[in-house]
Parts: structure tokens; C-alpha cells; sequence
């Protein structure tokens, strides 16, 4: 892995990474949010590929992580966590006090190395389960 750029990026930039890694199934169409224009997203770059993308949805003083898609060749080698952490820093510089997210269950272990905390309760959308998770960034170094 070369030297990754983590940077804002528009919107749109994040629709065709978000649909091949997190719905391969759905059409372009079907990843777009509404909430997307007011959204700051965040996108991980390699060369001139885009290998990694996270949107962030302000909630008062919070900010909700939701999208976040990591081409599956970076996968496991640290660049979720190096773009999410990179943003967290981002958005507690605007003022944001909590960065929370729906984690997939299959993603905890993700979320709790980051140093989010996990709600024990289970729900479930789209058919999959999730749990709360909730990171602390006024606690960030």
C-alpha cells in the first residue's frame, strides 16, 4: 500500500464505492441518501484511486458515521480505522462532541478497537443485526 490521502470529497464521489462494497446487488441509485448534500464525506486515495469512503450526518452536537466502505484489496490493513479516526479529529474541530453509528454486527470488533462503545441491544434493518456504537471525541488525543 502507497502513501493513502484521506480528504473530503463531494457526495457523489462516494456512490460508486459505497454500491460495490456494501450493496453490490442494489443499483447506484439505491446507495444515494437524501441527507448526502448536507453530509461531509470523507474519502481515502491511493494514486488517483478512491479506495475508501465514510459520510458523516451532523445531529446537533453529534455526527453520525454511516456508509463507510473500504475497497475489499485495503481491507485489514488498517485504513478504516486511519479514515474514520482522521475524520473523528475533523469533525471534533467543528464542534461535534459524539461521532455515533448503527454498526453491522459483523463489524464490532471494528468499532470497539476504535474505542466506541457499544449499546447491547440488538435490532436489526435491511435483515442484518446491529448495535448502537458511540465514540467520545472529546476524549480523542
Amino acid at each position: 500500500m502507497t502513501q493513502i490521502n484521506i480528504r473530503a470529497i463531494a457526495a457523489p464521489e462516494t456512490l460508486a464505492l459505497r454500491q460495490t462494497v456494501l450493496w453490490p446487488h442494489k443499483s447506484i441509485h439505491d446507495v444515494m441518501l437524501p441527507e448526502d448534500e448536507t453530509a461531509t464525506h470523507f474519502g481515502a486515495i491511493d494514486g488517483a484511486d478512491l479506495v475508501g469512503v465514510a459520510s458523516f450526518f451532523p445531529d446537533g452536537t453529534k455526527v453520525r458515521l454511516r456508509k463507510l466502505a473500504i475497497h475489499p484489496a485495503y481491507q485489514g490493513k488498517g485504513l478504516g480505522k486511519e479514515l474514520v479516526m482522521t475524520a473523528a479529529i475533523h469533525l471534533r474541530a467543528e464542534g461535534f462532541s459524539t461521532l455515533w453509528c448503527d454498526a453491522r454486527q459483523s463489524a464490532l470488533g471494528f468499532y470497539a478497537r476504535l474505542g466506541f462503545m457499544l449499546d447491547p441491544e440488538v435490532f436489526e434493518k435491511s435483515g442484518l443485526p446491529y448495535q448502537l456504537a458511540e465514540l467520545d471525541l472529546r476524549h480523542l488525543p
